[in-house]
């Protein structure tokens, strides 16, 4: 059996605004600094803001509107403010907004990016049919400070935008890793003119008529990007992928309307080989963030399973979940989260083996009396489930577990390398962790297997792999890494050898890992 490419699509969304408008008469004060009016800002969700990044950037500039708070009518309307340093503090480009003397109580609203031109004041109209600069349609607008005026100024004026448009993320892979240069990606049949009040961020209805958007992607055609106008669509959303004259309409599982504020994130498999382009689209499964891509014609196969659990103290939490094999009788990876909820508890090593109860044990290895000269490796650790012993005991399921050489490399190597995941979950909020074995590799194709304790074969892995991955609070980006070792005795244990990025890994397995992660992310072998 070859090894599995493992590739498909997710959604998730992203929304962004714009504002401005033409400026009335400043008012004249004296020159006092303590009236001026400086921002901070924070972006909701803002690991997903941006159209190339999570954070501002140097000189992003955004236009603000004072309002009397009695009224609502403006006093002050689109000043631009900008962020010279992209550390998300606004200052007056040219020119502050003063809190007004008389102490009139004021509202302030903000848009990204700054527009000179706004026609109507508060209504900003959006138009993405040119996606070539998708910061130029990157719309966010703040309506969250009210209230204000120099009596509470000392507190500080912090912008939260949010996002009122939608976006799609198209993540594209070869499925003979074969080059997609000249690939061009329409989302097919979407109005892409509207107006937005600033003030209450809704939207007008679409207005025109609906057109095919070229989706911008990047020069090696991996990724392909659209911010769309939030709408009703009949059916679902189709895109229609071009390559060397052949044509290719693919659905996407968006259905009923592009909702305002979510970024979706579509993965995609893709063969330019032969007379047609031929796609595997992402099955339907319960996912999580830490879940690798499944992709349709995988699930179709009858002796793959998905299997997820939760925890069994509390079935709303979330334990691991795993793409398992019944032919094989092993899981090609285990995919769970790493927290002090998991790794702290009452809870201590059960040695519970037993068969998984989510299949029937027919299909799992009797694993009771263990391997004849492997150890039962796990690949969600004991140790990383000890909030409880019900909990510990989910990780001696035999699905869990993979013919694994003991000494010099299980029980010495491969343990540090798992003590030192757990010291890295700590001190952050979670830590994301996918552990898999593969019983193959790019250039050797046979499949070794061993016995189980009723006689049947169990694959023995040629390679064991971790991919992580943590998001950095302060920045709203992501650190991820790889390890992967191969299925041998070791001399020493410098797991840190090994180390690898999750793209390196990603070729090396054909599993797509943390989908919604931007691939830029995803270059780093660094060790944390």
């Amino acid at each position: 059996m070859n090894r599995l490419t493992v590739w498909g699509g997710v959604f998730a969304l992203l929304i962004l605004q714009a504002c401005d408008n033409g400026t009335p008469e400043r008012m004249q004060t004296d020159n006092s600094v303590t009236d001026k009016v400086t921002f901070t800002s924070s972006i909701e969700n803002n690991s997903a803001s941006r159209a190339y990044d999570g954070k501002w950037e140097k000189n992003d500039r955004i236009g603000v509107f004072m309002l009397n708070n009695a009224d609502g009518t403006p006093i002050e309307s689109n000043v631009p403010y900008i962020t010279s340093s992209g550390d998300g503090n606004f200052v007056g480009d040219g020119d502050f907004i003063r809190f007004p003397e008389e102490g009139t109580v004021v509202d302030f609203v903000a848009c990204y990016p700054y527009k000179a031109d706004l026609a109507d004041g508060l209504s900003y109209s959006v138009d993405v049919s040119d996606q070539s600069s998708q910061k130029a349609i990157d719309l966010m607008v703040s309506n969250n400070l009210t209230g204000r005026d120099l009596t509470n100024q000392a507190t500080g004026n912090n912008l939260q935008f949010t996002h009122v448009l939608s976006k799609l993320v198209l993540n594209l892979r070869s499925a003979d890793n074969g080059s997609l240069q000249g690939l061009k990606v329409y989302v097919l049949g979407t109005k892409v003119r509207a107006s937005v009040g600033l003030k209450d961020k809704k939207q007008t209805e679409p207005e025109g008529e609906a057109q095919d958007i070229l989706m911008y992607t990047n020069d090696d055609c991996t990724q392909a990007e659209a911010v769309l106008v939030p709408q009703t669509i009949g059916g679902k959303l189709k895109l229609r992928l071009e390559i060397n004259g052949k044509s290719k309409e693919v659905e996407t599982g968006i259905e009923g309307g592009l909702v305002a504020g979510n970024k979706y994130i579509y993965s995609l498999t893709v063969s330019n080989t032969g007379g047609q382009i031929v796609t595997d689209p992402e099955a339907e499964y319960t996912r999580w963030f830490e879940t690798p891509v499944i992709t349709e014609s995988q699930l179709a196969q009858s002796n793959i399973r998905y299997i997820t659990h939760y925890g069994p103290d509390d079935e709303k939490v979330r334990n691991y979940s795993m793409l398992y094999d019944t032919e094989l009788k092993i899981a090609y990876w285990v995919a769970y989260p790493l927290c002090s909820y998991y790794t702290e508890g009452s809870g201590k090593r059960t040695d519970d083996w037993g068969f998984d109860p989510a299949i029937s044990s027919s299909l799992q290895a009797d694993l009771k009396k263990g391997f004849s000269g492997f150890d039962r490796g796990h690949q969600l650790p004991s140790a990383d489930r000890v909030r409880s012993n019900r909990m510990n005991a989910t990780t001696f399921y035999y699905t869990n577990m993979t013919p694994q050489i003991g000494q010099k490399f299980n029980q010495t190597i491969w343990a540090d390398l798992e003590e030192a995941v757990r010291g890295w979950s700590s001190g952050i909020d979670t830590l994301f962790v996918v552990t898999g074995a593969m019983p193959t590799t790019q250039t050797d194709t046979h499949i070794t297997y061993t016995r189980d304790n009723s006689g049947n074969n169990v694959a023995v892995p040629k390679y064991y792999f971790k991919a992580l991955a943590r998001r950095i609070s302060s920045t709203g980006s992501y650190q991820t890494i790889a390890f992967k070792m191969d299925q041998k005795t070791y001399s020493d244990r410098d797991y840190k050898k090994y180390a690898l990025s999750v793209n390196e890994l990603e070729e090396i397995t054909g599993f797509t890992f943390f989908p919604n992660i931007d691939d830029q992310y995803k270059n780093s072998s660094e060790l944390w």
